[in-house]
């Protein structure tokens, strides 16, 4: 009995309290067994100091090129190997950090959810609010011990090609182009909305997004509303991530990452060549 409530307050302890976790909340938590924290800055970066207990990945390690299109997901297999090596699976929960408003950290959280790992949050404020804060930091790494991940992918957060073509006239699908004005001005998808990833973070201090009410008035005001589907794309799907995990935060419930994002519609549809 005893044993069985041990195992049962683990489990309640890792139980995360959102798609965003805050710093006080990892500090409280950070040695929970069923918790890995991961690191998505520069290698050099994690080798100078890191969160204690983090694993570190490069998310180039989850980008693959594909029919001469680069950045696009690796598939389950690659995905599986990557996440076992970091002592990942389906069911332990994860919480990533970066230096970058959560946008690296945000694409490795899209990825997890695709392949079904729904367990995931992303540090609000990230590595500089936690440096900030003079909250606890290592040096040390120590390999975690390998796990076996079982991905199972979920097509409903994932827009590939063929389905933006099927759907590019749907008034109940909405796309979000993260990409600055400029990228936008030189070509975008057919009525697509831009709205530059950089707007759902705030002008001042290091949280991942701007408060909910300013941020659901202002898609709203585009026709960006919950009762669409809602497809956000950049040049490779890492900015568009961030956005989709706005989305996400926001309530809305039918949110697609088109992965292969500009890149791709502009190679495939348009014939221009990215060198």
């Amino acid at each position: 009995m005893t044993d069985s409530l041990h195992q049962a307050t683990e489990q309640t302890v890792c139980t995360l309290p959102g798609l965003l976790v805050t710093t006080t909340w990892l500090t409280e938590h950070l040695h929970a067994p069923d918790l890995r924290v991961v690191d998505v800055r520069p290698a050099d970066a994690f080798a100078e100091a890191h969160i204690p207990g983090a694993v570190q990945i490069d998310l180039a390690a989850l980008a693959t090129v594909v029919d001469g299109v680069q950045g696009m997901l690796i598939g389950p297999e690659a995905f599986a190997a990557i996440m076992g090596q970091l002592g990942i699976d389906e069911n332990r929960a994860v919480v990533i950090y970066d230096s970058n408003w959560g946008m690296p950290a945000a694409r490795v959280l899209w990825t997890l959810a695709y392949y079904g790992h729904s367990n995931a949050a992303v540090l609000n404020g990230g590595w500089d609010r936690w440096e900030e804060e003079g909250r606890a930091v290592s040096q040390a790494t120590e390999p975690p011990e390998p796990t076996r991940f079982t991905p199972q992918p979920v097509p409903a957060y994932l827009a590939e090609l063929s389905w933006l073509q099927t759907h590019l006239d749907d008034p109940n699908v909405v796309l979000i182009d993260t990409r600055t004005n400029n990228e936008y001005a030189a070509g975008h998808l057919p009525n697509a909305i831009a709205w530059d990833w950089m707007n759902g973070v705030p002008a001042q201090g290091w949280d991942t997004m701007r408060p909910a009410e300013e941020l659901a008035a202002e898609l709203a005001a585009l026709g960006i509303t919950p009762d669409k589907e809602i497809v956000t794309y950049c040049r490779s799907g890492a900015r568009a991530a961030h956005t989709h995990l706005v989305l996400r935060k926001l309530g809305y419930p039918r949110v697609r990452n088109y992965d292969g994002s500009w890149l791709e519609w502009s190679a495939r549809v348009l014939g221009i060549t990215h060198s």
